[in-house]
């Protein structure tokens, strides 16, 4: 696991998973929370990054406050940007291409198209037409491979959840996490927001440190045998029946199984992760404690196996997704070359201009 330190609310919205791709874009910018929508479009290397940072950091620079939301295949471009002002004044970016497609419900009214291929020169990407259909297969069946080998992942994991689940001190563990919660004071509402805080992607297993940094007090998990996906479920339990406004991180690979939760109110987090990869004070949980080891001595064998069979499935679809990366910059650096990015820098400036009624210069 690479962490990093962004000094931003930098979180993920999607992740590669067992499943396949796995988005929560419904979730977060939903109407409740976001009052107006911007869908970027544009093709790989049209700048859509780029342009939802440079209007966060003219937000910033104007008195908002902003969200960082990553590419949870390539954790240095940005997905999407949430902009707050007061709690009725937000407004979203988003990159709404494939395979994150997001298409307006409310166009025009909540909603608005940002169209970056209006950049870009058609003839120049026709005249490579062929070069990028054969890319676009070769990165598509690079994608297929990776979600074979995360499907592999899941089913190793199914097998060793099963082996172990009979050795698992399930009520301890209950009664170890109302513990932790029993001076956490009940809210009004319990409001989850997905705010993942892991992926895998081209760049292999990526964390951001954003729960560990914004925690007022911090719990770091280290896993044992699958046991922390009980304590998280029961803590999840618990903030819903305090009705706590909750940020959830959901495991990039196995999205019903939590390894990050945020207590808003109270700044109290709760992290899975090897304490190795925290370098903030924090209180360990180490889960060993609610495995009954000493009694697996039956299944040990198939279990070391499973366990070799996960990290072999892990390590292929690293693999396959780093040559998606390969595939996917070479795509990029055939649209970076029909476009004309000083009309769109010149766009981007009077967007700011309007977005945030400042006068464009």
């Amino acid at each position: 696991m690479t962490m990093h330190s962004t000094g931003e609310n930098a979180y993920f919205a999607a992740s590669n998973s067992i499943s396949g791709f796995f988005s929560y874009y419904n979730e977060i910018f939903n109407a409740a929370e976001i009052k107006h929508v911007y869908a970027v479009k544009g093709g790989p290397g049209t700048g859509k990054s780029r342009f939802l940072r440079d209007v966060a950091e003219c937000g910033e620079k104007n008195g908002w406050r902003s969200e960082y939301i990553y590419c949870s295949s390539d954790p240095n471009s940005l997905d999407a940007v949430v902009l707050y002002r007061s709690p009725n004044e937000s407004v979203a970016l988003l990159d709404a291409t494939a395979p994150h497609v997001y298409e307006p419900s409310c166009p025009g009214a909540r909603e608005e198209i940002v169209n970056l291929g209006d950049f870009w020169n058609a003839e120049m990407l026709s005249d490579r037409i062929e070069e990028i259909e054969k890319l676009n297969r070769e990165k598509g069946e690079a994608y297929r491979r990776a979600y074979r080998f995360l499907a592999g992942l899941g089913e190793m994991s199914k097998n060793r959840d099963g082996l172990v689940a009979p050795y698992i001190r399930r009520e301890k563990i209950a009664a170890f996490a109302e513990r932790l919660m029993q001076n956490v004071p009940r809210e009004k509402a319990f409001t989850p927001r997905p705010a993942l805080i892991h992926s895998i992607g081209m760049r292999g297993e990526v964390g951001f440190d954003t729960y560990f940094a914004d925690a007022r007090k911090l719990y770091v998990i280290e896993d044992c045998r699958g046991a922390a996906q009980y304590l998280m479920a029961e803590l999840g339990r618990i903030a819903a029946e305090l009705q706590l406004a909750v940020r959830i991180s959901h495991d990039p690979v196995e999205p019903e199984k939590l390894d990050g939760i945020f207590l808003r109110g109270s700044g109290i987090a709760f992290v899975v992760c090897k304490a190795a990869e925290c370098e903030y004070p924090r209180k360990k949980i180490n889960m060993r404690r609610f495995v009954d080891t000493a009694s697996m001595r039956g299944v040990r064998t198939e279990l070391n196996y499973t366990e070799r069979m996960r990290r072999a499935m892990r390590g292929g679809a690293i693999d396959a997704l780093e040559k998606v990366s390969e595939i996917h910059f070479k795509i990029e650096d055939i649209y970076m070359s029909a476009m004309d990015f000083a009309a769109k820098e010149a766009f981007t400036k009077s967007f700011c201009a309007k977005l945030f009624d400042l006068k464009n210069d």
